[in-house]
């Protein structure tokens, strides 16, 4: 081999391996990353789907989706009278909050303040359980595509669970 040849390897050769350092070095969070998508088991929407997934079979029954519903209502109901007021609703905040786009979780909320009013069918002013669980089961019901009565990842994540 000559030396010029030696002298090209041993560039290439360098450059390669500081390249391959300092995508090394910058570690997670550089780049694209890998995002919200249906192969990221980190999304905050994954880790919803499985919390409602009771037998970890990758899908919501329509069981899982109800008890779900009553264990939130319960959660919510923070002065125990079997009914929401608003207040009671926008307490509390559902999922991982990484505080990281203040703007968006203020959409988020603003949604979320959208969806009392509808819930509530008598229009007292407040959401019983049998309102808020009718209110999950509309949802699971219009989420459901393919009406098999399990909600697929594609599904779940399509209607922002």
């Amino acid at each position: 081999m000559t030396l010029r040849k030696i002298i090209i390897a041993t560039l290439v050769a360098t450059t390669t391996l500081a390249a391959v350092g300092t995508a090394l070095a910058q570690g997670p969070g550089w780049g694209q990353g890998r995002g919200q998508g249906l192969g990221n088991p980190d999304a905050p929407w994954q880790q919803r789907l499985a919390a409602i997934d009771e037998n970890s079979d990758g899908a919501i029954s329509a069981a899982e989706m109800k008890t779900n519903a009553e264990n939130v209502f319960a959660a919510m109901d923070a002065d125990s009278d079997g009914a929401l007021t608003k207040d009671e609703f926008m307490a509390v905040r559902m999922g991982p909050q990484t505080g990281q786009n203040p703007a968006r979780m203020n959409q988020m909320q603003q949604q979320k303040a959208a969806r009392f009013a509808p819930m509530d069918a008598n229009r007292d002013g407040k959401v019983d359980k049998a309102e808020f669980v009718a209110n999950a089961e509309a949802r699971f019901k219009a989420a459901d595509a393919n009406r098999d009565g399990m909600l697929k990842a594609r599904e779940f994540r399509a209607h922002a669970f």
